[in-house]
């Protein structure tokens, strides 16, 4: 449960796409993923507005569509969490 930290002179793109991945790689069943994110309240809104946006973008689906870049959960554990 590793923390990302965001501080106001952070290329807010490279943030947001730090966040997106470290959350989502593996599809969230990482040791270290970042699933606990601190920014910094001077960008917190664009922060949010900006990951917002780039989760929409983010296609789940079928493991082998190509589209796809979120599969299935490992096994109904991780789906129940």
């Amino acid at each position: 449960k590793s923390p990302l930290i965001v501080l106001p002179d952070a290329d807010l793109d490279q943030a947001v796409s730090a966040a997106h991945i470290g959350l989502f790689l593996n599809m969230g069943q990482c040791c270290c993923a970042s699933s606990r994110v601190f920014v910094h309240d001077e960008i917190y809104d664009k922060f949010v507005a900006a990951a917002a946006t780039k989760a929409k973008e983010w296609k789940a689906g079928p493991q082998f569509e190509e589209s796809s870049l979120h599969g299935a959960q490992v096994d109904k554990i991780q789906f129940d969490k």
